[in-house]
């Protein structure tokens, strides 16, 4: 059976994930990309050093991220989401991103984040959010 996740499923399976694919394109060339990434409810929280991703998304900042569980070619669930990217420049919505990415790694990540002013920090202002799964037993 392949049917549709309500929003609380969406919204939780997307704070239970910290992998997701991010999706952007400019200039008629798609380009996705998995990311390390936390969402606060609100916003999906991601991190990068300076590439072809944040330059795609700096171009033309509407984006889609995707996350899945797989257990099995019939046993899957899945969100895709839309969004607008929006990079965190100013000093109180890095600290906030830091906040939440911290929170949601740990340590590690957290001393990464501060050991470097050229890591870019961002979020993705969620559009629309739509989830389906498929399960062979129901």
């Amino acid at each position: 059976m392949v049917g549709l996740l309500a929003e609380e499923e969406i919204r939780n399976m997307l704070r239970n994930q910290r992998i997701g694919r991010l999706g952007c394109s400019a200039n008629d060339r798609p380009y996705v990309v998995p990311i390390n990434y936390v969402f606060d409810g609100e916003f999906v929280f991601g991190y990068s050093v300076l590439g072809r991703k944040i330059q795609v998304m700096r171009e033309q900042p509407v984006v889609s991220f995707e996350i899945d569980e797989i257990c099995g070619p019939a046993n899957w669930r899945s969100v895709i989401a839309e969004g607008v990217y929006e990079e965190l420049c100013d000093e109180a919505g890095r600290e906030v991103a830091k906040r939440h990415l911290a929170n949601g790694f740990g340590d590690l990540v957290a001393r990464g984040l501060d050991a470097s002013s050229s890591i870019v920090l961002f979020r993705i202002r969620l559009t629309e959010i739509s989830g389906r799964f498929e399960r062979w037993d129901a």
